[in-house]
């Protein structure tokens, strides 16, 4: 009883204060970031309160209209969303607009700090990157260069999963609850119908929305620089029959699901956070997204081949392809003969 009144009131309050105007508001929050923190970048602030801000470019709606979305559909742990304050760029006025979500801070750690502290390593690997951490954080950089060579040339560390598996299972049920929310159509469009934002060759870029899978994957694949690497454009050409071929199930997806936006507390997932990308894709992106962002870095991939979010083998060939389409496009593309390269490492593991 106590905790309910203590909710309404919390909730009636936050709506009288979103009636004060919004250059009101937004100073207040930026007095509070003054005494706040930025761990996590120039981007998001934790404040006093329990209390987090979120800066970006594009309407902070996209964000917070994706987080209330998931929230009413699912039983997933995000963050709060309190207050939302839309405001044009002030150099011009005439730039797309910009904005600052606030919202509830929730607790835990990221994935990315679990798996470390899960991960085995040797006693003179953990010698050497106790010395690593130590040279950066005095900003000695003589050392670094011998101390990176003498571990590549050790065993890689494994993971320690014997208490995973309720953090496992709970991650599985994430993505299959998010997985099986009804499409409104067969567009791959954010929310509403908006256009989607995303991370590629580098940039992160506005797209769509497009009325169907096949617009959006030949608008993906025309973003491979078919200039500077004409001679690779049969190669993608074959790479791309397969993922075109097949109808793909669309599904609201985040887009971003990399460690650093999975919180772990007490050994189960306590928060996913960071919801700017997501929208309705085909099937296949959760998991080409994610092996984006998990290059080198094989910790990663024993965790997530560990918990199987898709499956034994999923999405060989999408993967194949996205992984050539990266190597072509933007500032991320790989030059020269190694580059020329196009097959994916993910897929031709055993």
């Amino acid at each position: 009883m106590i905790a309910a009144l203590t909710g309404m009131f919390s909730h009636l309050g936050w709506a009288i204060w979103r009636c004060f105007p919004a250059f009101i508001r937004l100073a207040c929050y930026r007095w509070l970031g003054r005494y706040g923190d930025t761990r996590y970048g120039i981007r998001v602030r934790i404040l006093p309160f329990g209390l987090v801000t979120k800066g970006g470019w594009g309407s902070p709606h996209t964000e917070a209209d994706n987080i209330r979305f998931v929230a009413k559909h699912t039983t997933i742990p995000v963050p709060h969303v309190l207050d939302v304050i839309e405001y044009p760029v002030p150099k011009t006025g005439m730039s797309p607009p910009s904005g600052m979500i606030v919202m509830s801070r929730l607790e835990g750690e990221s994935l990315n700090k679990w798996i470390s502290d899960h991960a085995v390593r040797t006693p003179e690997q953990q010698a050497l990157l106790e010395h690593l951490d130590a040279c950066l954080a005095k900003g000695d950089m003589s050392d670094i260069s011998e101390v990176v060579e003498r571990l590549k040339h050790m065993p890689l560390p494994t993971l320690n999963l014997s208490d995973a598996e309720p953090l496992m299972q709970d991650l599985r049920e994430a993505l299959r609850q998010l997985r099986s929310i009804e499409p409104p159509s067969q567009a791959v469009a954010g929310l509403f119908g908006r256009p989607l934002r995303c991370s590629r060759g580098g940039e992160c870029l506005t797209l769509g929305p497009f009325k169907d899978q096949r617009e959006f994957k030949d608008a993906i694949f025309a973003q491979a620089n078919s200039v500077l690497f004409a001679h690779r454009m049969p190669a993608l050409h074959r790479l791309a029959e397969p993922s075109r071929a097949k109808t793909h199930r669309i599904c609201f997806t985040h887009a971003d699901l990399a460690a650093r936006n999975i919180l772990v507390k007490d050994g189960r997932l306590s928060g996913i956070l960071d919801w700017e990308f997501s929208g309705w894709y085909p099937e296949y992106w959760e998991l080409t997204t994610m092996e984006s962002q998990m290059l080198n870095q094989p910790l990663m991939h024993q965790f997530w081949d560990a918990v199987q979010l898709f499956g034994n083998e999923p999405y060989r060939d999408e993967l194949a392809l996205e992984w050539a389409l990266w190597r072509c496009t933007g500032t991320t593309a790989a030059m020269g003969d190694r580059g020329d390269d196009l097959s994916c490492p993910q897929t031709s593991r055993p």
